[in-house]
This record gives C-alpha cells, sequence and structure tokens, in this order.
C-alpha cells in the first residue's frame, strides 16, 4: 500500500479485488493509520452486513477484534484458494461470487474463510461488488443449523 488513504467502493474493482483490497488492508491494518484496513472493509460491507455488526464504524471496530475477524487483521499471508462462479442477479438482489481464501494468521496456524460478494443495486454505490459476508469456513456449518 503507497496510498495515504483508505478505499471505496468503485464499480471498476471486481469481487476478487474488493476481497484483495480488504486482505492487504488488513495485513497491514495501521497504514496509513491505526484500523485503516478494518475502515476498508468497512467501507466495502453491504448494509446488511453494516447492521448486523452495529451499524457504525466504530462498533465495526470493535467487532473486529474478536478472535475470527481478528486472525485476518495483520496477518502474515493470504492466497485465494477457489472463486465461485457469478451467479446473475435477480429482481431482489444484485449478482453474487463467493471467494474462498486461506489465511495465515500471526499464530501461523492457517485458516481458510469464504467471502460472499454481491453487487449492490441501489445508488449511491450501485454496480459495486460489496461484502455480503465473511465467515470462517469452519465456522459455516454451525451458521447451518
Amino acid at each position: 500500500f503507497d496510498e495515504e488513504f483508505v478505499h471505496f467502493p468503485h464499480r471498476d474493482f471486481s469481487a476478487l479485488g474488493v476481497v484483495t483490497l480488504c486482505l492487504d488492508g488488513l495485513m497491514q491494518n495501521a497504514r496509513p493509520y491505526n484500523n485503516a484496513g478494518v475502515e476498508t472493509c468497512w467501507n466495502f460491507s453491504s448494509d446488511r452486513c453494516r447492521a448486523s455488526q452495529g451499524g457504525s464504524l466504530d462498533t465495526f471496530i470493535s467487532h473486529a477484534s474478536n478472535p475470527v475477524f481478528a486472525a485476518m487483521i495483520n496477518a502474515q499471508k493470504w492466497k485465494v484458494l477457489s472463486r465461485g462462479p457469478i451467479i446473475p442477479g435477480t429482481m431482489t438482489r444484485g449478482a453474487m461470487q463467493t471467494v474462498l481464501v486461506d489465511v495465515t494468521p500471526s499464530n501461523g496456524k492457517s485458516r481458510e474463510f469464504l467471502w460472499t460478494m454481491q453487487k449492490e443495486r441501489r445508488p449511491p454505490r450501485q454496480d459495486c461488488w460489496l461484502i455480503h459476508e465473511c465467515i470462517a469456513k469452519d465456522n459455516a456449518y454451525n451458521l447451518t443449523l
């Protein structure tokens, strides 16, 4: 990151591009200022995702310290394991795509995360890929119960 700012949604970013911006930002969470990586994730979060985390950047930052999400903050490295096909949008939601990544946290114990991305249908972020949800793969089954 050479930029002195955090990124914001733009229709030129692909779903994978957004995941890349977020994970690279989280790896260097204190650049260019403290929690800049977490703020990047907030900027790219859908309204639904934001609401589920308290609805404000401050509460999002607080939630980011939970052990699951915190594994991505200041991680050693990450890589894409797979990328799902783009599922076309419908009358009620935008297009969707999943990105499965492997993250090696600072403790060295690898963990997989599934990022579900969705294209926003409404202004002002219309046609931008946003984070619908991000879950740890090892917790995914528990979320289906």
